[in-house]
């Protein structure tokens, strides 16, 4: 039998008011007003303390007793004598003085127009009834106590501007009212998302395109001008040649927009004040310009962009082609060290072009023409002070890259030691090219705490330094670390640079030869996983030694990563794989390769494209010793390696190796049939790891090509960007939103349409 229990429900106590502090009415019924207010608020009043000053009627002592004994149990401090006020207008009642003694028999009427509390004055102020409180924490949950209450902050909510204005029944807007009512940070997203959509890399728009709409925007009201102006001016882009209307107007070929934007930025210091990077266009010699009339043209340019720069007081970075740095004082130079607010600076650095003095006095040859194998000679004190001497104010400089030219150079070795000491803000260091007498171990060895190294052709360093520089208590928030043609030749050394990296995440290692295992440690190879790091995020891997056939360091690199020794990689990008070792330990995809690599041509491996500043190496690198500390490097270490793997080529290998797996099942079913025959099924083959993370990349990064092997290097930064028109290329007229169909007339037609500019791209190596 189920068992039963009753449970007896209470009403909640009435609430109660502001009224309870005040009297009754003297002359008025007492049980018919109380029966009124509980019908009407579902609430009580506290009767007057029959210690008043005044004497109360019989009437009224019941009641008043009645509402003690209520107003007790809920430990409600008793009123005071003499400070009572009737809530609906009734008689006020001082404290009796001796000075003004009043007749409790004749009391002040209770419609008295003159009474602060009367009706009159309630209804003027748009309140019936009586007193209206906000609910107290105890009685929030009664329904009539919610539906009667007035909230503060529902009140404040009712009158704010903001619901005031977006009341759908409201038809006296003012203009712009909704729109000035909108905070200024929305603004500033709606405007770069309108940059975005122009200078976003599958756009068809361009730079031009974009300061255009966002002029337009400008114009529109008052209230958008001042954050229009600063998305406008705080990332100016000059891309392609000027128009024809300014080169008649101007009268000279070039730099026709430097001009007029460096007038814009003289006369208002405070549009000057708020550009942060700049893009100045690329030069473009005289028509009827050869060689033998000399860069005359080219020293006007570099001049005019010196001007433009010292109109910005703020400026954080130059973009565009950089000139070159051949210990010479030029103008541009000057300019940028000059402005204490850069945070990105490039070096291409020259040969001097002043003879440097020998020992005993006479003058030589320039240092390009004194290479040897230990590198171009020395810098004079003098021209090494001229390069120091212009790094001195950049204390906030965040990025640093420097590439040396063939038979250039930064020595002494502690000149470049001495320039880092002046940057403390420095995070990113990409050297490229640099000799040994300008950077060798103990110049990585005194590197600053870095979040980014990239060290490319750097032949002055050796496996022992790079294990003494990953042991160093300052590396402990390196991010970024690729090593291009860097002469690590120790395995054990790339194990040691893992497990004492602790905030490693990408890790690049581009080089002509495998680091290989000394014969004395062969035995730590039974353990696996032998290379190990918890951290990194994505490993490029490229031994262009063996193209044929996997090497040692393949080998172990691939049992490591199947053993579990990176945990946390999710991108693999290994083009010389030509076992599909790497490919078989990553996720299985459907394909590798784009829609248009079957179509294109494969372009030959020897050299840098002609976007570079190097030429053809004319012998490859010879292999070297298999020590940890060896450094057998041959003269021809000055030239310029092979590039990486082209990874055009690879994703058609990868490709092949992934069409050839689905002829082979991984999988085989045998289906019986009642009647005994079976019939064997086999599904389609992969190549990959099911479960596994891993992406197998072979795409470059924004703003390398396929040939260099998908990395960015200082040649990349300093190039055209997609800037200039040249081959299939096409630029942008400003004829993307044109619309189609007739027009009005010819203005109309010609409004949005500019001189044909390429579509340019800033490109970054971190």
């Amino acid at each position: 039998m189920a068992s039963t229990a009753t449970i007896k429900s209470f009403p909640l106590p009435p609430a109660f008011t502001a009224a309870d502090l005040y009297s009754i009415d003297e002359d008025g019924n007492v049980d018919a007003v109380n029966v009124e207010r509980v019908s009407r608020m579902n609430r009580t009043t506290r009767a007057a303390s029959q210690s008043g000053a005044h004497p109360v009627y019989q009437g009224t002592q019941n009641a008043s007793r009645s509402q003690e004994s209520f107003h007790t149990a809920l430990k409600r401090p008793p009123k005071l004598t003499g400070t009572s006020m009737s809530k609906n207008g009734s008689n006020y009642t001082p404290p009796t003085s001796p000075t003004s003694p009043r007749s409790p028999t004749t009391p002040r009427s209770p419609t008295s127009p003159t009474s602060p509390t009367s009706p009159t004055s309630f209804a003027h102020e748009g309140i019936e009834g009586p007193r209206k409180r906000a609910a107290s924490i105890g009685n929030r949950m009664n329904l009539n106590t919610l539906e009667t209450s007035s909230w503060v902050r529902e009140s404040v909510y009712q009158s704010s501007p903001i619901r005031t204005a977006f009341r759908p029944d409201r038809l006296d807007r003012g203009p712009n009212e909704l729109f000035n009512l909108l905070p200024g940070e929305v603004l500033d997203l709606v405007l770069q998302s309108l940059k975005g959509s122009h200078l976003n890399r599958n756009s068809e728009s361009c730079a031009t395109c974009m300061m255009r709409d966002l002029c337009s925007a400008a114009l529109c009201s008052r209230r958008l001008y001042k954050h229009a102006r600063v998305a406008l001016y705080e990332d100016i882009q000059l891309v392609g040649s000027d128009s024809a209307a300014h080169k008649k107007k101007f009268k000279q070929n070039q730099g026709n927009r430097m001009t007029m934007l460096r007038r814009t930025l003289r006369t208002n210091p405070n549009i000057a004040s708020l550009v942060r990077s700049l893009k100045v266009p690329h030069p473009e010699p005289p028509l009827n310009w050869s060689v033998s009339k000399g860069m005359l043209w080219l020293e006007q340019y570099e001049d005019q962009v010196a001007t433009l720069i010292m109109a910005c007081p703020k400026l954080e970075r130059l973009s565009g082609p950089t000139p070159n740095y051949d210990h010479s004082f030029k103008k541009i130079f000057h300019a940028l060290s000059t402005r204490r607010s850069l945070k990105d600076m490039t070096w291409i650095i020259d040969p001097a072009s002043t003879p440097v003095q020998q020992q005993g006095g006479q003058r030589t040859d320039s240092p390009s023409k004194q290479r040897g194998q230990s590198g171009p000679s020395m810098l004079e004190p003098s021209q090494g002070d001229a390069f120091l001497d212009s790094h001195r104010n950049w204390s906030s400089l965040t990025n640093l890259s420097i590439l040396c030219q063939p038979g250039a150079t930064l020595a002494p070795y502690r000149l470049l030691s001495k320039t880092l000491t002046y940057l403390p803000s420095l995070q990113h260091l990409h050297l490229c090219n640099l000799p040994p007498n300008a950077f060798n171990d103990n110049n990585l060895l005194s590197l600053p705490p870095l979040k980014s190294l990239i060290l490319s052709r750097i032949v002055g360093i050796t496996s022992n330094g790079l294990t003494s520089f990953a042991t160093r208590s300052n590396t402990s928030h390196l991010q970024r670390l690729e090593l291009r043609n860097t002469p690590l030749t120790s395995l054990p050394a790339l194990a040691r640079i893992f497990s004492y990296l602790p905030a490693l995440k990408y890790f690049y290692l581009a080089q002509s030869f495998p680091p290989v295992m000394p014969e004395t440690d062969s035995f730590a190879l039974w353990m696996m996983p032998y290379l190990a790091s918890s951290t990194i995020v994505k490993l490029h891997w490229d031994i262009t030694s063996h193209p044929t056939t996997t090497n040692e360091a393949d080998d172990i690199l691939a049992r490591s990563i199947e053993a579990g020794g990176f945990p946390a990689l999710t991108t693999l990008r290994t083009p010389n794989d030509p076992e599909g070792r790497f490919q078989a330990l990553c996720r299985p995809v459907d394909h590798i390769i784009l829609p248009n690599d079957r179509f294109q041509r494969l372009n030959a491996m020897g050299g840098i494209p002609a976007s570079g500043s190097f030429s053809a190496p004319s012998s490859p690198i010879s292999p070297i010793h298999k020590s940890a500390t060896t450094m057998s490097l041959p003269s021809t270490i000055y030239a310029t390696p092979l590039p990486g793997t082209d990874l055009h080529a690879a994703r058609l290998a990868a490709q092949s190796r992934l069409e050839a797996a689905h002829n082979a099942p991984r999988f085989r079913f045998t289906i019986a049939a009642d009647d005994g025959l079976a019939q064997t099924l086999g599904t389609v083959g992969f190549i990959g790891t099911l479960g596994s993370k891993i992406s197998y990349h072979l795409l470059p990064d924004d703003g390398a090509t396929d040939e260099q092997g998908g990395l960015v290097d200082v040649a990349d930064m300093v190039g055209d960007g997609g800037e200039a028109l040249s081959g299939s290329r096409e630029g942008c007229t400003g004829r993307w939103n044109q619309k189609e169909g007739e027009v009005a007339d010819k203005k109309e037609k010609e409004k949005w349409w500019h001189t044909e500019r390429g579509r340019w791209q800033r490109i970054e190596a971190v």
